[in-house]
C-alpha cells in the first residue's frame, strides 16, 4: 500500500487521522495510518509495535498534537495528526456573524455563512466567504460536514437553532456551538432530546457559546467564539471545555 497516496485520499475525503513514521530503528521511513476509531492501515513492522501504536496515536488525535515517541529502546516514531482544511459554518448572518467571519478568515478557516434571509445572506457583507441564502435545514443538509468542520449556530430564534442542530448533530463534526443564555440552550437541547437525538450528541454542543470573557458587544462575543474555535482545533474539545468555567454568555 502506498501510505502517502492513501493519506492524500483520506484528506480529500475529509478525514482526520494520525500518520506514524519510524524515524529510528530497523526500518526507518516505514509508515502507518491510524484512524480515529483505532483501525490501522500499513504497519510499523511488527504486531507488538502496531499494538503499542494505537493508544499513542489515539492520544495524539484527541489532543491534536504531533509528537516523537519511543516505542522501544531502539525504535522511535514520529506521530503527526493530519486533517483537511478547517471549515467554519456560521448559521445566521446577523450582527455576530460579521466580525466572527472576519476573525475566522484571519485564523485560517474557510468560512461558509448561511441564512434564510437573502438581504442578510448577501455576499458583499462577507468578503472571502461562501454565502448561502436558503432555508437552514435545506442548506445544512447539502453541506459536506465532517471532522474538520466547525459549526456556530447564531440564528435569530430558538426555533431556527433547533432546526440547525437537528441537521448537524447526527453527523460527525469537530465542534458545534450555539449562542444564547444557558436557559435558552437547555430549552433547545431538551426539545431535540424529545425528538430522539441521543444524549451523547446533545452533550457535545458548546452552549452558552464562547470562552467566558464577559463579552457584551457583537465583536467581543465573536472574539470569545473565535478563541473557543482555536482551543478546540489546537487542544481538543475537552481542554476547550475546561476553559469555560461556569459563567454563562450574555
Amino acid at each position: 500500500m502506498d501510505v502517502l497516496a492513501r493519506a492524500a485520499e483520506l484528506l480529500s475525503g475529509g478525514e482526520t487521522f494520525c500518520l506514524a513514521t519510524v524515524v529510528e530503528g530497523a526500518e526507518p521511513g516505514r509508515k502507518a495510518l491510524v484512524h480515529r476509531n483505532g483501525s490501522l492501515e500499513g504497519g510499523l513492522g511488527s504486531p507488538d509495535l502496531d499494538a503499542a501504536l494505537r493508544p499513542l496515536a489515539d492520544d495524539a488525535l484527541r489532543h491534536r498534537k504531533r509528537r516523537l515517541v519511543e516505542m522501544s529502546p531502539d525504535v522511535r516514531v514520529f506521530l503527526d495528526v493530519l486533517s483537511p482544511e478547517s471549515r467554519l459554518v456560521i448559521c445566521g448572518a446577523g450582527h455576530i456573524a460579521l466580525p466572527l467571519s472576519r476573525f475566522a478568515l484571519e485564523l485560517g478557516f474557510a468560512v461558509t455563512v448561511l441564512d434564510d434571509r437573502p438581504e442578510f445572506a448577501e455576499p458583499s457583507r462577507f468578503p472571502g466567504c461562501e454565502v448561502i441564502a436558503e432555508e437552514f435545514a435545506q442548506a445544512l443538509h447539502a453541506l459536506p460536514l465532517g471532522t474538520s468542520t466547525y459549526v456556530v449556530v447564531v440564528t435569530r430564534g430558538h426555533e431556527h437553532d433547533a432546526e440547525c442542530l437537528a441537521e448537524i448533530l447526527p453527523r460527525e463534526t469537530a465542534y458545534v456551538g450555539m449562542i444564547g443564555s444557558r436557559r435558552r440552550g437547555q430549552f433547545v437541547l431538551q426539545e431535540l432530546g424529545r425528538l430522539g437525538i441521543p444524549r451523547d450528541r446533545l452533550d457535545r454542543v458548546f452552549t452558552p457559546i464562547g470562552v467566558p470573557v464577559g463579552a457584551e458587544s457583537p465583536a467581543e462575543i465573536a472574539l470569545s467564539i473565535a478563541a473557543e474555535l482555536v482551543a478546540v482545533r489546537r487542544r481538543g474539545a475537552s481542554t476547550a471545555r475546561a476553559l469555560r468555567g461556569q459563567e454563562a454568555q450574555p
